[in-house]
């Protein structure tokens, strides 16, 4: 090619405008591209703020909950939380974490910084941002009141009643040692199974229905009874008419080495969950002292634990052996005797003392069957400010938070049985005198109708203003844990622990929730 003829191609390329708009649109592209993925690096970085928050938030409250820690151990328990609640790989790197112990104020304050990568900003000279928080959680001055309701039955044995005393012995550990005044913690312990234990030194109580007076006591024994007893022969024989009232205490008291175990019968419905003051001019809200009949001497009947007496005349049906009262006098019961399903230990009333309250817990043993509505029942009365346990300040008292925690490790069982009385005797007593509302042997049906008094036992207590939080102890069946689930104030204070750790964790958790922080900033 000539030099002139390519100097003439190189002019027309310059004179040629059909390029420009592309390279106008290509220049232009740039800053709009670093504007569209800054946004998106912005983005990030606030949802990294929000983690951020969060989990400064759950490291506050977690270092407010050991009212006595130091400051290394509490930047070592801050930093456990952080990295547990904030996801490096996703967000960005913790940079700084600092806390601050204020026992002046009694408050925690949780510092925190993390730097988030860019993409496209770092294109434009920006690697990354870093995004800062800070949390301060606050002790409120409020006083407590804690019953634990807490599941004593069979099922409970071995290595779940020992997590449930080091679980529960916890949220007692940080519940008094975070009282900032002796007086502001009290804590009772009602354990259950199918029934549930007042103590014996509570043994013939006005309130324990010492003259027999309830329309439910004794009601097995069928009422009133006559007997005659005559001296003499011929004209010099007189005879005597004698009427005995059936009377729990003074069965025990026939009895040999025999005393009554501490175990109380429900009311009827609807007094059996709440917290009705026993009256003695209303004899229907008095408590009846446990007492399981001795069952007749035939094939079908478990608590056989004394003769029927046929030597004194009483053969034939079944309810004449049951409603003899005569085999009881100087009688010497075997196997189970009428403390057959009174297994748990006695309740704690609401007490200061941490020791009191950790030897109760150590003492709980595992034995019998589940009635849940019956330990939410006097769960309510331990906190209640009416007898029979009348330590719990009143109802309207705004400076006093009252709380229940619940646990069960099953379903509700009352055992139903082939015979006359249709199930064993428990806190009901027989189910054929009708006291559940259900007459029926039918193991299911009597679960579902304890399933309903517990979720009336639940409403009652929740209309009290009482903090309901409710646990399930490796439970398979998910209509239990609906129903543990519906009980408790809301759902976030249900906790479902399939495990001994996840068990722990569900007390500490709600030691903290009722340490009554609360994120002040």
């Amino acid at each position: 090619m000539s030099l002139p003829r390519f100097f003439n191609l190189l002019a027309g390329f310059a004179r040629c405008r059909r390029g420009n708009i592309a390279v106008i649109f290509a220049l232009a592209l740039m800053p709009v591209t670093l504007l569209a993925g800054g946004s998106v690096d912005l983005s990030t970085a606030m949802n990294a703020r929000s983690r951020l928050a969060q989990a400064l938030d759950a490291a506050a409250l977690a270092v407010g909950v050991n009212s006595s820690v130091s400051d290394a151990d509490a930047l070592a328990i801050a930093t456990g939380f952080i990295n547990a609640n904030y996801p490096e790989r996703e967000m960005g790197t913790i940079t700084s974490v600092t806390v601050t112990l204020d026992p002046v104020t009694d408050s925690v304050t949780v510092r925190g910084a993390a730097e988030v990568r860019t993409t496209m900003l770092a294109l434009a000279g920006i690697p990354s941002i870093t995004v800062h928080w800070e949390s301060v959680a606050q002790r409120a001055r409020q006083r407590i009141e804690l019953a634990m309701v807490l599941d004593n039955t069979g099922s409970m044995s071995g290595s779940k009643i020992t997590a449930l005393r080091s679980a529960a012995s916890l949220l007692s550990e940080i519940l008094f040692e975070g009282a900032d005044e002796p007086g502001d913690v009290r804590i009772g312990l009602v354990p259950f199974a199918a029934t549930v234990n007042v103590g014996t030194g509570f043994a013939r109580n006005w309130w324990l229905d010492p003259n027999a007076t309830s329309p439910i006591h004794a009601q097995w024994a069928g009422g009133d009874q006559s007997t005659e007893v005559c001296t003499g022969n011929g004209r010099k024989r007189t005879c005597t008419t004698t009427t005995i009232h059936p009377n729990h205490w003074d069965l025990f008291d026939n009895l040999r080495s025999t005393p009554w175990g501490g175990c109380v019968e429900a009311r009827a419905i609807p007094m059996d969950i709440d917290d009705t003051t026993p009256v003695l001019s209303r004899p229907e809200t008095l408590f009846t002292p446990y007492f399981a009949p001795d069952e007749p001497d035939l094939s079908g009947y478990a608590n056989n634990y004394l003769s029927d007496g046929l030597l004194s005349g009483v053969v034939g049906s079944v309810l004449n052996r049951l409603h003899n009262l005569l085999k009881y006098d100087d009688g010497r019961p075997s196997m189970n005797g009428p403390n057959a399903a009174c297994t748990v230990t006695p309740i704690t009333p609401l007490t200061t003392s941490r020791s009191r309250i950790d030897t109760a817990v150590s003492a709980m043993a595992a034995s019998g069957n589940t009635n849940i509505a019956n330990g939410i029942g006097w769960g309510v009365r331990v906190l209640s400010p009416q007898m029979p346990f009348d330590e719990g300040v009143g109802y309207d008292d705004r400076t006093v938070l009252k709380a229940m925690v619940i646990l069960t490790d099953g379903e509700n069982v009352l055992s139903g049985a082939s015979n006359d009385f249709m199930s064993r005797y428990e806190a009901y007593g027989y189910i054929s005198d009708n006291r559940l509302g259900v007459r029926t042997s039918n193991g299911n049906l009597l679960g579902a109708a304890l399933d309903a008094r517990t979720a009336a036992a639940c409403a009652y207590a929740k209309a009290q203003g009482i903090r309901v939080y409710t646990i399930t102890f490796q439970v398979s069946s998910s209509s239990t844990r609906n129903m543990m689930q519906a009980c408790a104030t809301n759902s976030s204070l249900y906790f479902d622990s399939p495990s001994s750790s996840a068990l722990r964790d569900a007390f500490e958790m709600i030691a903290g929730d009722l340490s009554n922080l609360r994120l002040s900033r």
